[in-house]
């Protein structure tokens, strides 16, 4: 094998890695921002929930206010078990976790790319031992949509081009 193939190969691993990065910081992005929307509705609707019982006239709520209360409280439970069920916040930090893991590796390739390997066969060697990291990598982290998988292959793309 030649010198190009093992370059070729190591930087098709780089664009891969690069990849998997980039949805990995997409993925936490979006499950970041769904944390951070969800806890801020559950306070808002438990603040409204507890204000509302709180201003009823002489404790003496009127049926109306005492059903919306209700409703509003089941909405809390059911807005609380989505936010303990998903783990959003857990799921979002496991994918910043992941891309800067994949970044190491990107940080390695650029460097193994850019330097000389009179010995090829240990070379070769190396690469494999990178990409071995890449599966491991991968093995630990949480998955991620085929969307944001495309789309952050298409930002690559587009931004490699220009």
């Amino acid at each position: 094998m030649t010198n190009a193939e093992l370059l070729r190969t190591a930087r098709e691993l780089e664009r891969r890695v690069r990849v998997y990065r980039a949805a990995h910081f997409a993925a936490s992005d979006h499950l970041r921002i769904g944390h951070y929307a969800l806890g801020l509705l559950l306070i808002l609707v438990s603040a409204v929930v507890s204000g509302s019982v709180l201003q009823a006239t002489d404790g003496n709520p009127s049926e109306s206010l005492t059903l919306a209360a209700g409703a509003l409280s089941v909405a809390v439970v059911v807005l609380t078990s989505v936010q303990t069920t998903f783990k959003l916040g857990e799921r979002g930090e496991a994918h910043r976790s992941a891309a800067d893991g994949f970044g190491r590796i990107d940080r390695r390739l650029e460097l193994f790319i850019h330097r000389d390997h009179p010995d090829l066969e240990q070379a070769w060697d190396e690469l494999a031992k990178i990409a071995e990291e890449v599966g491991n990598v991968e093995t630990g982290s949480p998955g991620f949509s085929r969307i944001t998988y495309n789309r952050a292959r298409d930002r690559l793309e587009k931004d490699a081009g220009t």
